[in-house]
């Protein structure tokens, strides 16, 4: 809040005679006692006529049970029974005859409102939010206080009286909290004004208590520290939610600090995202964690005009029309001395989403700040592409989100092989069950009071476990475990069905395992986990070239079907010997190919090594596993050896563009007993040269004089697949003068060439010609036609300079009440001026102002302009203030200036970033404004009017 954001209030003059209060009320038939608390209500419908139901109602009617009301008509009746009593009772009723169902008797609440006089003139915004659906669960509580801090609060206000339970002023250190801008009682009455007391208005938290903040002096002007200490003050005295409906768009270490530490100290800080209507973040709403509160419009379809936006607002809500409490004196802000009035902003959308986190707090107040957060944000909806974040709040369905205070019960675990069954008594939508000290399973609904899951406990160690639950609402969040169970596994182990134990395998060969109820399995070979598979019966391929020629132990663990756990029973001990050859390949270049007969990586070099004669043979296989090629080597020496791979088949035919496998399978035959050997690599062939598209950046010109300003060329290309992309830039005589190369993967590529040489030096200016080329690994090139490009030897330039006008050039002046606030030429002592005359009531927001648009000079860019007037003031002192125009149609008041001398002279009224403020046809407007703001005559005669404007351009 600042004076900046000062506006005309609308003042609220109608109200609403008698009470909203409203009632549903359900009958039937004579009505018995009341059922305990601790009883349970049964309806008992039965087929047949009125003799088979007065038999049955008969044969009901024991000393455990007792019968409330008959339904002749629906052949029904009601009866009351122990809580303790129910599950036998419904199953003896369930086996009387002619007893077709027996269903447990629903709750039905009355639905009542507030009976606050004035809920009819807040019923529209509180619909939208669906906040009265809200108060039918709840109320919030007194327990849970809102820390308004602001301009103070109107603590004798009879709507707010009773709700404040401490206050502080920051600036002065004392208690009082006197509100003459009246900001602040109206945020407190939207947030938490008292409820159903049958005066006023409704508050959003409803039952929720105030803390009151002063931090704004008597004219609204705060200073940053102390709000800083504000924030402190109520995270130190009891608050759990912080409202902040101030900000600016400047960044401040202390109040980050601050927000901060009140964060951490479990305090939930809702902050207006301001009311600027562009998407400049203003803080601190745009500090992290905060939730930012757009605003959105009085026919709930669209963003409020006035409302920021951006990535950085978290959520909004109703900002048009809000109702609320104001001072009784009067105010700067509501000058009604009803007690309340009606206001525009998201100064009042901020204090309704503190009221809702106010309402899910009591619902759960275990909850934390990033719980909190979370239920405003994800049951938020609508408006989206406007800027406004998760969308306007919904009071109902964040109640939904809450995590639930409830602990699932009589947790138990049936079976204690493979598949058992979970189960907890939960009153909850969701519960979710955990395993020791495992993630939580997914959640299971609740159906009949009852969560079931069946949990395959495969990959689990046989023992004991821990069985937690959590109760959950329908979107997972969840509160706290209750009390765990314990329970014990006994899976059976899987089987090694192949090789037999005590055998020898050489080369590649395959182990077979099965277990009687599924699960996947991992393999171990000598304690090493050496495969997996996720079905039974199991296939481990092994290849024993990897193995050292010995003895090895094998086992087969049970594991899940995902493999994410494999601490399950393990198969007993297999002994097996491997006996194999073992080639190596030591290299493999190049893997990828391109047998175009280009001669560029035509073909590939096999190399491998042999530790003893071998009888060879290289097969290339694709993606199945077929051979498609085989070229027996005959038997070979030990040492290394080299085979080309040329990508063909047997008869010579190319094979296709793809992925191979190229190996070396081996065997040697001693005492009757073949060994066998077998290593493998991985090519690729590929004959098709990448393709480039979309290729931008011919006839570009560029600036490479380090000054940010298109100091580097950077033309763009998409590619089909990944390469070496080089960008090659020759002079006007076609010679090189500078190649960039760069490893770039398929998609968007781009090079930049900052306009040197291969020497380092920057080239000439004048145009230069360029070319991309694209390498894939296979050595296939493509190349772009020739482009063009130029240099520039120009460079940026910062230039400040005047543009002033007279005072009675202005395109428009005036004032808002012309007896007693105007702009005159007759009064003016200069024979061109413009004498700005304001001596109305500050109250009434009545201001003279003088219009100028000035025409700025051809630039690169515009950094900041600084209003500027030349004149005196008579009656000292005034106030000169301006609004600057932006680009978008928008009105902002960027600064202040106090005259208080007599003498002409040239004052500086604000300044402001150049950007949004310089339209396309280089116009900027502005209106200088004299308001009302010091008491008696306000009054400057304005000679001349001047925009100073600061700029870049080329040189």
């Amino acid at each position: 809040m600042n004076r900046a954001s000062r506006a005309r209030p609308v003042l609220v003059i109608a109200a609403i005679a008698g009470s909203l209060l409203s009632a549903v009320i359900l009958s039937s038939a004579p009505a018995q006692a009341a059922p305990h608390a601790e009883d349970t209500v049964l309806i008992v419908h039965v087929s047949g006529g009125s003799s088979q139901l007065r038999t049955t109602i008969t044969r009901a009617d024991t000393p455990n049970v007792t019968v409330r009301h008959t339904f002749g008509a629906q052949h029904a009746f009601s009866v009351r029974v122990a809580a303790a009593d129910e599950a036998a009772t419904v199953a003896r009723l369930e086996a009387m005859p002619g007893v077709t169902s027996v269903e447990h008797s629903v709750v039905r609440h009355f639905s009542a409102g507030p009976n606050d006089p004035r809920l009819s003139q807040q019923a529209a915004y509180l619909n939208a939010v669906k906040a009265p659906t809200a108060w039918q669960t709840q109320h919030g509580s007194a327990a849970i206080k809102i820390a308004v801090i602001d301009s103070g609060i109107d603590v004798g206000h009879p709507d707010l009286a009773p709700k404040i339970v401490s206050t502080y002023n920051a600036v002065t250190g004392s208690t009082v909290i006197t509100d003459a801008v009246g900001h602040g009682t109206f945020v407190a009455g939207v947030a938490a004004a008292q409820t159903d007391n049958g005066i006023g208005v409704a508050g959003a938290g409803y039952d929720t208590r105030l803390i009151g903040v002063k931090i704004a002096g008597s004219d609204g002007s705060i200073s940053v520290d102390d709000e800083v200490a504000g924030i402190r003050w109520a995270a130190d005295h009891g608050a759990n939610i912080i409202n902040l409906s101030l900000g600016g768009p400047d960044y401040s270490s202390a109040e980050l600090t601050a927000v901060t530490y009140a964060q951490r100290k479990g305090v939930l800080v809702v902050a207006a995202a301001g009311n600027q209507g562009d998407t400049v973040k203003q803080y601190p709403a745009a500090y992290p964690g905060v939730v930012a509160v757009g605003a959105t419009d009085s026919a709930r379809t669209a963003r409020a005009d006035f409302s920021s936006y951006g990535p950085w607002v978290r959520l909004a809500a109703p900002g048009v029309g809000i109702v609320s409490t104001a001072p009784r004196a009067g105010s700067q802000f509501f000058p009604t001395t009803s007690g309340y009035a009606e206001g525009d902003g998201t100064s009042f959308s901020a204090p309704l989403v503190a009221g809702e986190a106010a309402l899910l707090k009591a619902q759960n107040p275990a909850q934390s700040v990033a719980q909190l957060r979370l239920a405003l944000i994800a049951s938020a909806h609508g408006y989206q592409n406007r800027g406004l974040g998760a969308g306007q709040v919904d009071f109902a369905a964040a109640l939904k989100h809450v995590p639930p205070t409830t602990n699932p019960t009589a947790l138990t675990v049936t079976g204690t092989q493979d598949r058992l069954e979970l189960q907890a008594t939960s009153s909850a939508a969701e519960v979710r069950f955990r395993i020791d000290s495992d993630p939580y399973l997914a959640p299971t609904p609740v159906t009949g009071g009852v969560a079931t899951v069946n949990w395959a406990s495969w990959g689990f160690p046989n023992g004991p476990h821990t069985l937690r639950a959590v109760d959950c609402t329908t979107y997972g969040e969840c509160g706290s475990s209750g009390a765990p169970v314990t329970f014990n596994l006994a899976n059976d182990a899987p089987a090694v069905t192949s090789p037999a134990a005590d055998s020898t395998a050489t080369g590649r060969f395959t182990i077979a395992a099965e277990h009687p109820s599924g699960g996947g399995a991992q393999l171990l070979v000598d304690g090493h986990v050496s495969g997996f598979a996720a079905t039974s019966p199991y296939s481990f391929p092994v290849n024993g070239t990897s193995l050292s020629d010995a003895q090895h132990t094998v086992q087969v663990q049970l594991c899940s079907t995902t493999g994410d756990h494999c601490g399950g029973p393990a198969s007993p001990d297999i002994a097996l010997t491997s006996a194999s050859l073992h080639p190596k390949i030591t290299s493999f270049s190049p893997a990828r190919i391109s047998p175009n007969h280009d001669r560029v990586k035509d073909t590939g070099t096999l190399t491998f090594t042999l530790p003893g004669p071998e009888s060879v043979v290289v097969q290339t296989l694709d993606r199945a596993g077929a051979v498609v090629r085989s070229a027996p080597l005959g038997t070979l020496d030990p040492g290394p050896h080299t085979w080309i791979w040329r990508g063909r088949h047997d008869d010579g035919s190319s094979l296709a563009d793809g992925s191979y496998t190229v190996a070396i399978a081996s065997s040697h035959a001693v005492d009757g007993f073949t060994r066998l050997g077998w290593t493998s690599r991985t090519g690729i062939i590929d004959v098709h040269a990448p393709t480039m598209t979309k290729t931008t950046g011919n006839r570009a010109v560029f600036y490479p004089y380090k000054d940010t300003y298109k100091d580097a060329f950077t033309p763009r290309t998409t590619l089909n697949d990944a390469g070496t992309l080089t960008l090659t830039v020759r002079d006007a005589h076609g010679r090189t003068i500078r190649t960039v190369s760069a490893v770039r993967a398929k998609g968007a590529a781009a090079i930049s060439w900052y306009g040197s040489n291969s020497g380092g030096h920057r080239v000439a200016a004048g145009t230069y010609t360029w070319t991309f080329t694209i390498t894939d690994a296979a050595g296939n090139m493509r190349r772009t036609p020739t482009y063009h490009v130029s240099v520039s030897a120009k460079r940026l330039v910062t230039t400040t300079t005047n543009v002033t006008a007279r005072a009675d050039s202005a395109s428009d002046s005036g004032g808002t009440k012309p007896s007693c606030s105007y702009a005159s030429r007759s009064q003016s002592v200069f024979a061109h001026g413009l004498r700005l005359v304001d001596g109305c009531s500050a109250a009434g927001f009545d201001y003279a102002f003088a219009r100028f648009v000035f025409t700025a000079p051809p630039a690169v860019s515009y950094k900041r302009l600084a209003i500027q007037a030349y004149g005196h003031s008579q009656h000292r002192p005034s106030e000169l203030m301006t609004s600057v125009q932006r680009n978008d149609g928008g009105v902002e008041v960027p600064g202040y200036r106090k005259i208080t001398f007599a003498g002409n002279q040239w004052y500086t009224i604000a300044s402001v970033p150049a950007a949004g403020h310089v339209t396309a046809h280089r116009h900027s407007a502005f209106e200088l404004i004299l308001d009302s703001y010091y008491p008696g005559r306000n009054d400057f005669d304005l000679g001349y009017a001047r925009l100073r404007i600061t700029y870049v351009t080329l040189r």
